[in-house]
């Protein structure tokens, strides 16, 4: 009975440990924006920037602008207040860039322009009644000595809100200043990491991530793809990433992108390789695209959970066999007491 209730119980053990890890879950649009500068919600102030030309918005999302070294053009935004009273917007121009998510952004008001935010004029503020949309027009001007290429900027409207803490509230439009000329498209990338992960099950799959950077050392935009394949060491089919967007990298911008590899089998080490390539956007000038970068490295996908469960297996064996070997030792014990004992009483019984 002793038996069985430790085997049961190691058994129920085992059970657990398969069970458990199975239980492991592993065009833009025209900018709106909206802060609040009161309590009241009828203070509730909300806008909206688009480009326009001199009677009104023009349907554009983007201002794309081309200019020699020393040109000058003048552009227009449409400012319009969506909200029930009159408000006044603070109008600023700067250098852009994209976020990590590759959204575009401008840099700070509070840090000065050194690119293309340099080359815009904007007033210093409008004022738009309820309702009402207002024009505000721009200036424009190339630097006689500007570097051919890309040069992005941004103008945006914006509210301060807020007690002693002002929070700027801000919305902008995309500006694309290009100077012609001999431009340079040139890109670099780096590994930054890869790892593996474990699928949710013992007999499912799990999946390779590989992280990278992209670099643009040039001066035009570029967008980027990358084609991922990893194969293991020990032999079987090679497995490869499903195919990415393409993703932009500014003149002088970073971008950091992870590619996971789906389906991979932990069979010990992976050979793992990264084709980085990128080109010059569709409207962009005709220059010869930068050569493939190939990123490689090797990682590691260990069975760890099915170690643990062989291990789990092993020890139920052990502790069965240790069971039953301290079983057999008692019996033998007893019996031997018993064959001891009966020799006594028929050597008594003879006397």
């Amino acid at each position: 009975m002793h038996v069985r209730s430790v085997v049961r119980g190691v058994v129920g053990l085992v059970a657990a440990a398969l069970v458990a890890p199975a239980l492991v879950i592993g065009a833009p649009a025209a900018a709106t924006g909206s802060t609040s500068a009161g309590a009241a919600a009828d203070e509730r102030i909300t806008w909206s920037v688009v480009p326009a030309d001199a009677s009104g918005p023009d349907g554009r999302h983007v201002i794309d602008l081309e200019l020699q070294p020393g040109e000058r053009a003048t552009e227009r935004v449409a400012v319009r207040n969506h909200s029930a009273r009159e408000a006044t917007f603070a109008l600023s121009a700067n250098d852009g860039y994209l976020t990590d998510r590759g959204s575009f952004d401008m840099r700070p008001s509070s840090v000065p322009a050194e690119d293309g935010g340099s080359w815009i004029t904007v007033p210093d503020d409008v004022v738009v009644g309820p309702g009402e949309t207002e024009v505000v027009p721009f200036e424009v001007v190339a630097p006689a000595d500007a570097v051919p290429g890309d040069h992005p900027a941004g103008v945006a409207a914006s509210v301060r809100s807020g007690g002693e803490l002002q929070v700027e509230s801000r919305v902008g439009v995309r500006v694309n200043l290009r100077t012609p000329g001999e431009v340079v498209a040139s890109m670099k990338a780096e590994l930054l990491g890869t790892s593996f992960t474990q699928g949710a099950g013992l007999l499912e799959p799990g999946e390779l991530v590989l992280r990278y950077a992209v670099v643009n050392d040039g001066t035009v935009a570029l967008h980027t793809t990358s084609q991922v394949r990893a194969e293991s060491r020990f032999g079987g089919p090679a497995v490869t990433a499903p195919a990415g967007e393409a993703l932009e990298v500014l003149p002088g911008g970073r971008r950091e992108v992870t590619v996971t590899v789906p389906r991979a089998w932990p069979v010990g080490p992976f050979g793992v390789e990264a084709v980085v390539g990128a080109a010059v956007a569709e409207d962009g000038p005709d220059v010869p695209v930068p050569a493939d970068v190939t990123l490689t490295d090797t990682v590691w996908a260990l069975p760890l959970p099915h170690l643990l469960a062989l291990l789990a297996l092993v020890l139920v064996g052990w502790a069965v066999r240790r069971t039953l070997r301290a079983r057999r030792t008692r019996l033998d014990r007893l019996l031997d007491r018993a064959r001891a004992e009966g020799r006594a009483e028929a050597m008594a019984s003879a006397r």
